[in-house]
């Protein structure tokens, strides 16, 4: 794996340091593979997610305050980096929703948006249930996305899943990333929680676009049935 020498001081000197040692870590098949990949993503340098968190983690060691309060260049892999560092910050439930929102404002493209998890919502989700509304009901589409895409990683839960159907059943977005996000979601809950996803999907919540997604997710996984797989492509 690629190694990086973090500077010494995060301050403007340190800063760029930091962004000629990313550079000279770039692989230049990789950054063409990801920019024909990744609709709308920002300038790149090439480096592998691996690379990245493991480029995160060093960071959090050193004094990342001061890093985060920097005005960084908006490079793909340095907005993931940050967002690695925000998600990995050990804090309360209050503070992560803190970094979320500061983080959010940043994603350009559904993978940024995917790569970086905050965690610490899975000691909390009878608090985030409720504050997912904040991301899921936002004019923001990416905001959205993110917001689901943590329902779905950490809400799909037999006390949850309710909620998060009917959340899911109230976005009717015209974004394909939001689009998507609600099928992946509905798709997971269908192996996850079978029969209240049924349920769902037979009460017509979905439009038309996102429910012919659903069932192309759920026709793609194993771990849903042939029976059902048919179910659901009957509902269009």
């Amino acid at each position: 794996m690629n190694e990086i020498s973090l500077p010494p001081v995060w301050d403007k000197d340190g800063y760029s340091m930091f962004r000629e040692a990313l550079a000279a870590m770039g692989e230049e098949k990789l950054k063409k593979f990801h920019s024909g990949l990744i609709p709308g993503a920002p300038q790149m340098y090439g480096i592998r997610i691996p690379v990245l968190r493991k480029i995160s983690k060093e960071i959090l060691k050193t004094d990342y305050k001061s890093y985060l309060a920097l005005e960084k260049q908006p490079y793909h892999e340095e907005t993931i980096i940050e967002g690695l560092v925000l998600a990995g910050i050990k804090c309360g439930y209050g503070e992560t929703l803190d970094n979320m929102h500061r983080f959010i404002p940043k994603i350009t493209n559904w993978a940024i948006n995917d790569t970086v998890v905050f965690r610490e919502i899975k000691k909390h989700t009878d608090s985030f249930i409720n504050d997912a509304d904040e991301f899921v009901f936002s004019d923001n589409p990416w905001a959205q996305r993110f917001g689901l895409s943590h329902l779905m990683s950490f809400c799909l839960t037999d006390k949850h899943i309710d909620a998060v159907l009917d959340k899911v059943g109230k976005v009717d977005s015209d974004f394909y990333y939001v689009q998507m996000m609600q099928a992946w979601l509905v798709a997971t809950a269908a192996a996850k929680q079978r029969e209240k996803t049924l349920e769902f999907l037979k009460r017509g919540s979905l439009n038309e676009t996102t429910l012919k997604m659903t069932a192309q997710k759920m026709r793609d996984s194993y771990r849903i049935s042939k029976d059902d797989k048919a179910f659901v492509t009957s509902l269009y």
